[in-house]
């Protein structure tokens, strides 16, 4: 049995809770600068431990209306990074501009309705509870964390309060990077010094090679210990380059996060040679998120040829996922705003 910890001036964690976070809270000191993918794990950990989590995200706002994903776990799977368009019928878009946790059960999870689907899509989540990442500095909403359950009534009021307090201190961890960063003011009179900035393209390329040559050397010891090494230890040494092959997924999606359309972006570049109509499917998906069955209807052809002129468009865009079409193609276009 669990005893209430009286706290001045709000409803206190119980005592179960309060270790659990005070371990999050040990381990978020203890992060080195620039341990991004650690400390969402921290968060993921510590809340799991608390609650029933089935599926777990964090995301960023970028712009107006580009959110990235670049940690996703469902069912303890861990999934690639998301870039996508942010609806504003959608639950992210509500906590964005309300700045205030949404609980399923506010209304039955209609919100969740409105969300781009991840993970196995047959599942319906039946409890959820998404946190505003505040910015200490700005007080703007940043990004999100979200939790999702399979069962009902899986988040109580102390879990929510749980996940709002690791919220805040992931968002406090995180700007003590930007404080170590800039304690000698070294960029102060020449910003664009400063190279962890993502200026271009150039720069992305740059530094997605230095992550892949991470992997490639990590790849490499793995295959010199598989030679001589017995079955156990290489099973770590593999399950070790494995979780850099996460880390460095998390890492690439944030610098693109970072990179992202800049403003009056041009749209669609003429020399990515989309034919009209490939053009058309890029921006459909790109304004509206529509699905395939949606692009048939709406344009008139069957889904087999919707398949197809997605799959040129993916090619030709050099990206894999469908979601990544509205980075490439840049911001909403005007009359397709609702």
């Amino acid at each position: 049995m669990t005893h209430e910890l009286k706290t001045a001036g709000t409803t206190a964690f119980s005592a179960d809770f309060v270790e659990r976070l005070r371990l999050a809270d040990r381990m978020f000191r203890r992060t080195d600068r620039g341990e991004s993918t650690l400390r969402y794990a921290i968060c993921r950990s510590a809340i799991s431990a608390l609650a029933r989590v089935d599926s777990f995200y964090i995301g960023f706002f970028r712009d107006e209306d580009l959110f990235y994903i670049p940690y996703i776990y469902d069912h303890d799977v861990f999934l690639q990074p998301d870039i996508s368009k942010l609806s504003k019928r959608g639950v992210a878009h509500w906590v964005r501009m309300s700045k205030r946790t949404y609980a399923y059960r506010e209304d039955n999870g209609a919100k969740l309705t409105h969300a781009i689907p991840f993970g196995n899509t047959d599942e319906m989540s039946l409890d959820a509870a998404i946190v505003p990442l505040i910015d200490p500095v700005s007080d703007d909403v940043a990004g999100i964390i979200s939790i999702q359950s399979l069962a009902a009534d899986s988040y109580d009021d102390q879990v929510i309060r749980a996940l709002e307090w690791l919220a805040r201190a992931l968002m406090h961890s995180l700007a003590r990077d930007v404080a170590d960063h800039d304690e000698l003011r070294l960029y102060d009179l020449y910003p664009e010094l400063d190279s962890s900035l993502i200026l271009g393209e150039m720069d992305l390329i740059t530094e997605v090679n230095t992550r892949l040559t991470r992997l490639r050397r990590a790849i490499g010891l793995l295959a010199q210990e598989a030679a001589a090494s017995p079955m156990a230890s290489l099973a770590e040494r593999a399950r070790d380059v494995q979780l850099l092959c996460e880390h460095i997924q998390v890492e690439i999606g944030q610098l693109v996060g970072r990179l992202g359309p800049a403003d009056g972006s041009p749209g669609i570049s003429p020399h990515l040679a989309l034919t009209p109509r490939e053009e058309e499917v890029a921006r459909l998906i790109a304004d509206d998120n529509l699905t395939n069955a949606q692009l048939a209807k709406q344009l008139h052809i069957s889904e087999k040829t919707v398949k197809a002129h997605v799959g040129s468009v993916l090619r030709k865009l050099g990206v894999t996922q469908r979601s990544a079409i509205a980075w490439v193609v840049g911001p909403v276009s005007e009359q397709n705003r609702h």
